[in-house]
């Protein structure tokens, strides 16, 4: 119940089996360790059953260590990182699985302009480890306290309408998947001016309405539904609601790379610059985004990452293969809300169905594949797929698993940063092309399993 919850960017596992309310503890005193002992961290937390007592046991190892702690409630993680960006606060911390099964808990930290932690992460873990927390003496501890969670809803949304014009009417389909989303998006949509259908918009951490992670196969419900009552698109969230999934009105899930390039154009708009990319994204962002004057930079997966390549490189947007999309010439984190509510001004300006704008986007064929491997191999049996490629004479991209890119496709082996998987995804110019790469990264992840 220790080193192996901590991931490249969060902590993650399921409740009282990978870690509990005494580890949670010892996590807010690390943190506290780390932040030496001062200053005020706000935390918050998603629908889980077990995130409430999560952040209460966070709050009292923060506090302990000295640290006051307030804490926003239960709100999407795009809320409490927006909170933090406009706040006055030494650190956040969240309590969310994301998209995770409903055992699962995670505890995310966040630096005060809302984003997350990454090399900060080793050093948090390391004090943990350690068990060399400081704890301060009875009258120099922390004060925990709350703020209305309600207020900190409407500072956001008022933000974000202070900033959006809807130009005509619209219908939209919400389903936030019984998710932190469930109380802030469509109250947002709503108050923009648009027509909202909800489905699975009541918050329950045992997510009864389908799986929290939103994809082609789990929000069949959403499609239908987008059909049945004419609407201009459809909108699935995750569990905390920093990915968003969307449907255009002839019920069609799009990529999340054919939605990125719709926003980046959006973005690059209002202001021409760099866009980033995580390093499973399909060949298309980057021809889109240089089509359109703008230049593409790749990033590792995940948003600890790619939020420091926007930081650093000034960039106007960024877009993961999973669904997060970043309005950096907003703010510098993720935010499938506020994702969301630019696609529908685009297309309620645009004057044109979603999904006519989204079929002048090309699109080249992709497999995305996912194999089991323990979270304690599957690093070593990435580094062995990178050795045996390295052998044949392959040219490599190594900074997020094992990338192979060729005249006509690509493809790439790399872990699962949250989950005991390694993912494989492959695209290419045509179907014989895709077929043969799929076919060569397969059998030598195969052969270096194990």
């Amino acid at each position: 119940m220790q080193e192996h919850v901590f991931r490249a960017y969060d902590i993650r596992g399921v409740f009282n089996e990978d870690l509990d309310a005494e580890f949670s503890v010892k996590v807010g005193l690390a943190l506290g360790t780390y932040l030496n002992g001062s200053g005020v961290v706000a935390t918050g937390r998603d629908v889980r059953a077990s995130s409430r007592l999560v952040e209460q046991a966070l709050t009292a190892g923060l506090c302990s260590s000295g640290c006051d702690a307030v804490s926003v409630g239960m709100v999407p993680i795009p809320v409490f990182n927006f909170h933090l960006w406009t706040g006055d606060y030494k650190a956040g911390v969240m309590v969310t699985a994301s998209h995770n099964p409903p055992p699962f808990t995670g505890i995310r930290f966040r630096h005060p302009d809302g984003t997350g932690f990454s090399r900060e992460n080793a050093e948090v873990k390391n004090i943990f480890l350690k068990g060399s927390f400081l704890k301060k003496p009875w009258d120099k501890i922390g004060s925990p306290r709350s703020i209305n969670t309600e207020v900190v809803v409407a500072s956001y949304q008022e933000f974000l309408l202070e900033r959006t014009v809807i130009e005509r009417p619209l219908k939209v389909v919400l389903d936030p998947g019984c998710g932190a989303a469930s109380t802030v998006a469509p109250e947002l949509f709503r108050r923009a001016g648009v027509k909202v259908y909800t489905i699975n918009a009541q918050p329950d951490g045992s997510f009864p309405g389908r799986d929290p992670h939103p994809r082609e196969g789990t929000v069949n419900e959403l499609q239908s539904l987008t059909l049945s009552v004419g609407a201009d698109m459809g909108v699935a969230y995750d569990g905390d609601a920093d990915r968003a999934v969307f449907v255009d009105d002839k019920g069609r899930v799009l990529r999340a790379e054919t939605a990125g390039v719709i926003l980046a154009r959006e973005a690059l708009s209002r202001r021409k610059g760099k866009v980033v990319a995580n390093i499973s994204c399909s060949m298309i962002v980057k021809e889109q985004v240089e089509s359109l004057g703008g230049e593409l930079v790749w990033e590792r997966v995940g948003d600890v990452f790619m939020t420091e390549a926007i930081k650093r490189h000034g960039a106007v947007f960024g877009v993961e293969a999973s669904g997060h999309y970043y309005s950096s010439f907003l703010y510098p984190f993720d935010d499938g809300i506020q994702a969301s509510l630019l696609m529908a001004e685009i297309v309620a300006r645009e004057g044109r169905p979603l999904s006519q704008i989204a079929d002048e986007i090309p699109q080249y064929p992709i497999v995305e594949k996912t194999v089991k491997c323990p979270d304690e191999e599957k690093f070593q049996v990435v580094d062995r797929v990178k050795e045996e490629l390295e052998r044949s004479g392959y040219t490599l991209n190594t900074m997020d698993g094992v990338r192979v890119d060729l005249e006509d496709g690509w493809f790439i082996v790399r872990p699962s940063n949250t989950q005991p998987l390694i993912r494989v995804t492959a695209e290419a110019k045509t179907e014989q092309k895709l077929k043969d790469l799929v076919k060569l990264a397969m059998e030598t992840l195969e052969r270096n399993m194990g």
